[in-house]
């Protein structure tokens, strides 16, 4: 099968869920961009938020976080302000799907 089948077929099958993906891949790559830019490994950063290597490598590749502690961490993780991350998820919000798309207490901060 090839990737442009699997593709158009991921999105006639659900439209909402593949938009979902495009977004956190996005939001991944801009978190990698930030690591790379700064001069951090994959595992340096992953000690510092408190993650596995496996689970920063997955929001990396588009497995966006689902609370406000876990992009606080992840701002820990890069050495940035969680306004930064605030900010970002803004930028990104097509990646999450609840309320707004925005996690937890960034929703309530701009809805």
């Amino acid at each position: 099968m090839s990737m442009e089948y699997s593709l158009a077929s991921s999105f006639l099958q659900d439209p909402e869920r593949f938009h979902r993906g495009v977004w956190g891949v996005l939001f991944g790559e801009e978190i990698q961009l930030r690591r790379q830019e700064q001069g951090i490994s994959i595992e340096d950063a992953a000690e510092r938020a408190g993650l596995s290597v496996e689970q920063w490598q997955e929001m990396e590749t588009g497995q966006v976080p689902e609370s406000w502690q876990q992009l606080c961490a992840v701002a820990e993780g890069l050495g940035e302000k969680r306004v930064e991350m605030a900010s970002l998820v803004i930028r990104y919000a097509g990646a999450w799907e609840d309320g707004y798309g925005l996690p937890g207490q960034v929703r309530q901060i701009y809805s």
